[in-house]
């Protein structure tokens, strides 16, 4: 399902891959974390929890979103277990609607993880500048994502 017409996010994923050896999510949170989010958008580095609803747990939970085209998103989440477990998951999510600078930003999407992480996985969030909220539906889970902007820089 990645049809991401943004080659800077390919980009740049390739280049933070070759010279981090592909722990490449954190450099990509921490760049984007030094830029600070654009007025009115929705881009850029997040930090929250996402809970597990059907008794699989919960965690700390970042997120980059980036522009992928001009009504889709492409947001990579990093997820904690159990506070020693990570987990790296990425989604499209198409834009909903046309929504106005500055305003709340509905989307939707869904990847399919493979069988060893639960199949396929739908999404929809809701987005404002400071405030991402989401909700997580597969064959053997369900839950919540709800993310604001990281403090501290």
């Amino acid at each position: 399902m990645r049809s991401t017409s943004s080659g800077w996010l390919i980009a740049v994923l390739v280049g933070v891959c070759a010279s981090a050896g592909c722990s490449g999510f954190d450099a990509t949170y921490e760049k984007a974390l030094a830029q600070g989010a654009p007025a009115g958008g929705i881009e850029g580095a997040w930090d929250g929890t996402w809970t597990s609803h059907g008794g699989h747990g919960g965690g700390r939970l970042r997120a980059v979103i980036v522009r992928a085209g001009p009504d889709s998103y492409h947001a990579w989440f990093r997820a904690s277990f159990w506070k020693i477990l990570e987990a790296s998951q990425e989604v499209d999510l198409k834009v909903q609607g046309t929504p106005a600078a500055g305003a709340e930003v509905r989307m939707a999407g869904e990847e399919d993880l493979g069988w060893l992480y639960g199949g396929v996985y739908k999404y929809e969030a809701t987005a404002t500048p400071g405030k991402f909220e989401a909700t997580y539906t597969s064959k053997y889970d369900r839950g919540v994502f709800e993310m604001a902007r990281p403090s501290g820089k």
